[in-house]
């Protein structure tokens, strides 16, 4: 039961990859995460996503994910997950990327920093409690972080894609730099808000793991605009389902 609330919100993360087209557009994105028990859907928790300029790196884009169970859930498993990448919004490589995972009795945190000039990935990941550890990654080439492959995808030109034509994306997770694609599957209709948008739909790869088989059991709906902003991410995993849809009160959708 432990993972089932942290994958319900996190589906959310996985599906801002598709973020809006314009970066001045939306500042701010909130999901609702649902699991699916039996014959009903179950809201059990929220992903906040908030643009803005960096800080720490000149010219740079900030982009945060929070992830959190709702109260009436933490009895049963609390979350409060925190991701944040820096990175170029011209080429979307990241300068830095941190996970900061708090689930249930489960704490660790990772932190990376990127050096373009060696092609190293320095790494720090932190179990609190248990263990500290340095770690140096090789890097390739258009390599993109969790977060920041959402810039990247906004350059994607999708009335140009057939149905079942794949995109190659390189992301680092976890210590690991994994070369995966999304696959899109055409336009479709969804409703949000009590509306229905149309909607590009793509199907990422997903690396196996605790929750998901691996593969392409991942949907994710886009709206047709110049926002690119995603409305809905639904998956199976291995027992039940898991969706994110957005809040509509939080943008123009």
């Amino acid at each position: 039961m432990k993972k089932l609330i942290f994958i319900a919100l996190m589906v959310c993360t996985v599906g801002s990859v598709w973020a809006q087209q314009k970066p001045a557009a939306v500042e701010e994105l909130v999901y609702s995460g649902y699991y699916n028990w039996g014959i009903f859907w179950m809201r059990a928790g929220t992903v906040k996503f908030t643009v803005s300029p960096s800080e720490k790196y000149p010219g740079a884009v900030e982009l945060q994910a929070i992830g959190t169970s709702l109260p009436s859930w933490d009895w049963v498993f609390k979350l409060r997950d925190t991701l944040t990448s820096h990175f170029n919004p011209d080429n979307f490589l990241p300068y830095e990327f941190s996970r900061k995972a708090h689930e249930g009795s489960y704490h660790k945190t990772f932190d990376y920093t990127v050096d373009y000039d060696s092609m190293r990935v320095y790494g720090e990941t932190h179990k609190i409690g248990k263990y500290f550890r340095k770690d140096t990654i090789p890097l390739q080439p258009l390599t993109y972080d969790m977060l920041s492959v959402a810039w990247m995808a906004r350059e994607i030109n999708f009335d140009t894609l057939s149905p079942k034509e794949l995109i190659p994306i390189r992301i680092l997770i976890d210590n690991k730099i994994y070369d995966l694609y999304i696959r899109y599957q055409g336009l479709d209709k969804v409703r949000v808000g009590g509306k229905k948008r149309e909607c590009y739909v793509f199907s990422p790869l997903l690396v196996e793991g605790d929750v998901f088989k691996g593969g392409e059991n991942m949907k994710i709906w886009v709206s047709k605009d110049e926002h690119r902003i995603p409305l809905m991410v639904e998956a199976k995993i291995l027992v039940g389902s898991v969706k994110g849809i957005l809040e509509p009160a939080d943008s123009k959708y």
